[in-house]
This record gives C-alpha cells, sequence and structure tokens, in this order.
C-alpha cells in the first residue's frame, strides 16, 4: 500500500520522495476539510465557495496521483496492492455497517458493499482503474480514450454509483494521465523539478483568480449549484433538472447530452489545470508534513466515522454557528494531523492495511 496517493504503509522499506509525500498530506487535508464543511455548504455563500474551490481539483489530484505510482503491468507486487485494497474496503464497508447498526439501528440493505459507504468509493474506484489501466495502456491513445469515456458515463442514467462507476469513469482521465506522466517524463523538466518563478506565479495567479472569481459571485449557489456536479454521481439528465445553469436547463436529449458533455469537459479541463497548479506550488523540501504524508489512507478511512459522528450529533452544525466556518477548517486540519501520527498507525494498522499474504500464493 505504498504508491497509490492515499495509500501509504508506514513501515516501507523503499525510500519515500518527499516532494509526493508532502503532495498526499496537503490533498488529504482537503479531504477532510471538505467533509466537514459538507453539510453546512450552503448555509453561507463563503462556505459554497470554499466547498467549490476543493472540489474542483482535491479529487482529481489523489487520482493522478494514484496514477502516478501504478503500472500496467500484473506482477505478484501490483496483485498484493490490489487485493489489500479489496480486503481494506470490504472490511471497512463492514465497519461501517456496524456503526450505522449500532447507532441507528439501520441494517444493511440491497445496496450493501453495491453501493460503497461513503468515502470508501475511492477504494472502489481505485481498484476499479488498476485492474483497466494494462489494458487501456495497450491503445494508441490512451488518454483520449478515457477522456471519451469520462464525457459518455453521464449519458447513460445506469451508470451511477453502483460500485462507483460513475465517479470511476469521471476520474479514469487523471488516473491514466498520471500513469503517462510518470511513463513518458511529462514532468521531467527543470521547469516542474525546480520549478521557475513564473511556472509559481502562475499557478498561484490561478487558485487567486479562482478565489477572486468566486468571491465576485456570493449568489452562485441560487445561480448554479455546481456543487451537484462535481460529487459526479449523476446522468446529465438529472443534473441539468436538479441543479441548472441559471436559466439554462435543456430537456431535449440530443441538447442535454451536449450540453453536459460541455460543461463536464470544462470541469475537467480546470480541475486538471488545477491539479498542476497545486503540484507546481507543493513544497519539494522535507519537513514534518512529508512525514505525515505517508499516512494519508488513515487519515481517509478514519475520519469519516468522526465526521459522522459530528454530522449526526449534530456538532457541525454547533460549531459552525459558535464560530463559523474557520473554526470547522481548523477542526478538519487537527483531524488530519492526528490521524497522521505514528501511534495512530501502530494502533490501527490491523483495519487500515490488514494482511492478505494468506490469500496469495507464493511466488
Amino acid at each position: 500500500m505504498n504508491e497509490p496517493a492515499v495509500a501509504a504503509s508506514p513501515g516501507a522499506s523503499k525510500p519515500r520522495i518527499a516532494y509526493w509525500d508532502n503532495a498526499r498530506f496537503l490533498l488529504i487535508v482537503l479531504v477532510v476539510v471538505g467533509h466537514m464543511i459538507s453539510t453546512v455548504r450552503t448555509d453561507s455563500a463563503e462556505g459554497f465557495a470554499l466547498y467549490t474551490f476543493i472540489y474542483l481539483f482535491h479529487m482529481p489530484a489523489m487520482i493522478l496521483l494514484a496514477g502516478l505510482f501504478s503500472k500496467p503491468e500484473i506482477t505478484p507486487k501490483a496483485l498484493a496492492s490490489t487485493v489489500q485494497l479489496l480486503a481494506t474496503w470490504l472490511l471497512w464497508e463492514g465497519i461501517w455497517a456496524g456503526i450505522r447498526f449500532t447507532v441507528t439501528g439501520q441494517e444493511p440493505g440491497a445496496g450493501f458493499l453495491v453501493n460503497p459507504a461513503w468515502t470508501l468509493w475511492f477504494l472502489v474506484s481505485l481498484v476499479t482503474m488498476r485492474i483497466l489501466l494494462p489494458y487501456i495502456a495497450k491503445l494508441r491513445h490512451p488518454l483520449l480514450f478515457s477522456v471519451v469515456l469520462a464525457l459518455g458515463s453521464g449519458l447513460l442514467p445506469a451508470v451511477g454509483t453502483a460500485f462507483s462507476a460513475s465517479r470511476t469513469l469521471v476520474f479514469l482521465p487523471f488516473f491514466v494521465a498520471g500513469w503517462l506522466i510518470k511513463d513518458r517524463g511529462w514532468l521531467d523538466g527543470e521547469w516542474f523539478v525546480h520549478p521557475a518563478k513564473w511556472a509559481r506565479l502562475a499557478a498561484w495567479g490561478l487558485f487567486g483568480a479562482l478565489a477572486f472569481l468566486l468571491a465576485l459571485t456570493p449568489q452562485l449557489r441560487e445561480i448554479w449549484r455546481i456543487d451537484r456536479w462535481l460529487t459526479w454521481r449523476d446522468d446529465y439528465l438529472t443534473l441539468f433538472e436538479r441543479a441548472p445553469l441559471g436559466d439554462w436547463q435543456p430537456s431535449a436529449w440530443v441538447w442535454v447530452s451536449l450540453g453536459g458533455m460541455a460543461v463536464t469537459a470544462a470541469l475537467l479541463v480546470l480541475a486538471a489545470a488545477l491539479t498542476l497548479a497545486m503540484l507546481v506550488v507543493t513544497p519539494r523540501r522535507r519537513s514534518i508534513i512529508t512525514v505525515w504524508g505517508g499516512r494519508t489512507l488513515y487519515v481517509y478511512l478514519l475520519h469519516g466515522p468522526v465526521v459522522w459522528a459530528l454530522r449526526e450529533s449534530g456538532a457541525v452544525d454547533a460549531m459552525a454557528d459558535a464560530g463559523g466556518l474557520l473554526v470547522l477548517v481548523a477542526f478538519g486540519v487537527a483531524l488530519a494531523v492526528l490521524f497522521s501520527l505514528m501511534w495512530i498507525a501502530r494502533v490501527f494498522r490491523p483495519v487500515i492495511e490488514p494482511r492478505v499474504d494468506w490469500l496469495l500464493r507464493s511466488p
């Protein structure tokens, strides 16, 4: 579990590159903060803007990092890593079922395992992408193929949350791009390895321009519920019905299809630009966040029950009422740091990285 964007073994023997662990930690902080503010995002213009800012690129960036450390080969190591991801997913589906039954009395329904529990969709998507990559890599234009799948996924209502199919297809171009970046050396240039001043200025300029644009449109949540698009769960017809762009709400299939693909393409291009900007400004030097960035799978899985409990108990609403958005953001950052500590890894390793050796044949 050393290589995916949110999967890193605390006891890994292979030398780690500080830069990528720094990027992992910054992204996992955005994940936790995004979940902390999710249920109150429409309560204020600032909350909706922050949620939009985060969700425009944080998951595409995590998927890209996962692809960057994936190989289109079915090796014993790759197989073991994929099997471990599957084991972790199944174990945590059981944990979530137990939590819900204990707290609310809710029993697993017909969607158990078919519709991954909350944050577990990422594990399912990652496993699926890894399985697909060896076949996609044999195509002449793998990135173009994945983009076509991403744009076409919204045409079919049947492609939904079951086994995270919709998100898998939409985010697939970032996974393929991540593999291509390493395979073809797209980011090996000096401008990226040691970013020039112009590159950093351009990256920060893009983030600043987006923040400025969101600040200029405090009524965005009334004009366009972009947050419903950025979860990537629904088909185009459903999205236009629930989240039209102002007065633009096509109903004819052809215009729904063309409009949906156009909006999706624009959002994916913006996500790609923001992801690149994030990678440019990420610190290259080793620091404390480098150490924390090696344990992001622990943060990803363990913060879910805590945030869920805070939501269900009304604590998130109370925190927002008492201290506003900054309190929720600070608490999210604190959670990310807490679950990155070594003692957390030692205690929870059996449920985060369960041993799967007994499932595999010896080489």
